[in-house]
């Protein structure tokens, strides 16, 4: 990997099978493998495995190392200080680079950022409950974009797009969805916005944040955020797919 690729921020996404395969359950934790066994849906139990292992298969190459090495960890959350519910970390191998996973049904997500912190969020197109979320995580100019928004899909697409912003500034931040979203003014209608973090009293901390929209295929949306003052370069990977019958997992991911 040449020097320049070891910086800023990169980012990969993929679509996983809706059948779980023998080799990504063979590179789970154990506690993804009980996390398997938990889900009463075989399709969900797939998409959930796949997303793992794929996570863990780039993070492995990486940095070098065979997937089953990759150990996750949790970091303390900057809001409470507990290290229960804090932003996701990568344990093994010793590291310093930052890093952000989202899933949606078959799809997922992987940032990986140089030092600075992250957030990324993937959502499938679908259609949403839009009262009741617009009513618990929308501010007053939220809500006034969708409600301009044609209604039907294209009025779905814009309380998604708040949606997957919000997570990914939220995400970034290592607080997660016990923050106030109503708060987190993502401005939808721009390609990209910035935005003042808080702290859960209200008061400033002097932190400019900003999030975007990055690409994910027809079939998503999705968002990266990260500190105004991040300037690295962002590198989006191609969509990885799942390999074709008898063709290894190495083979087909995108480097």
């Amino acid at each position: 990997m040449s020097g320049s690729a070891r910086t800023g921020v990169h980012i990969w996404a993929g679509r996983v099978r809706d059948v779980a395969a023998a080799g990504d359950l063979a590179v789970l934790d154990e506690r993804e493998r009980r996390r398997f066994t938990e889900y009463r849906d075989a399709v969900a139990a797939a998409h959930y495995a796949g997303a793992r292992a794929a996570v863990r298969r780039t993070v492995a190459r990486w940095h070098g190392v065979r997937p089953a090495e990759v150990a996750w960890g949790t970091g303390r959350c900057p809001g409470c200080g507990s290290d229960r519910h804090g932003p996701p970390l990568i344990r093994a191998p010793r590291t310093d680079w930052r890093v952000s996973v989202s899933r949606s049904g078959p799809w997922w997500m992987l940032a990986l950022s140089r030092s600075a912190p992250v957030g990324v969020d993937i959502e499938c197109r679908r259609p949403l409950a839009v009262p009741a979320v617009v009513r618990r995580c929308l501010g007053a100019e939220e809500r006034a974009h969708v409600a301009a928004a044609p209604e039907g899909a294209a009025r779905d697409e814009a309380l998604m797009r708040c949606w997957v912003r919000k997570e990914a500034v939220v995400k970034g931040w290592g607080v997660g969805l016990g923050t106030d979203l109503a708060r987190v003014a993502v401005r939808p209608d721009r390609r990209s916005a910035v935005l003042e973090r808080t702290e859960a009293a209200g008061a400033a901390v002097r932190e400019l944040w900003v999030v975007r929209d990055v690409p994910a295929g027809k079939d998503c949306l999705a968002a990266l955020a990260r500190p105004a003052d991040d300037t690295a370069p962002l590198v989006v990977r191609p969509l990885i797919r799942p390999p074709e019958p008898g063709v290894r997992h190495e083979d087909a991911a995108a480097g």
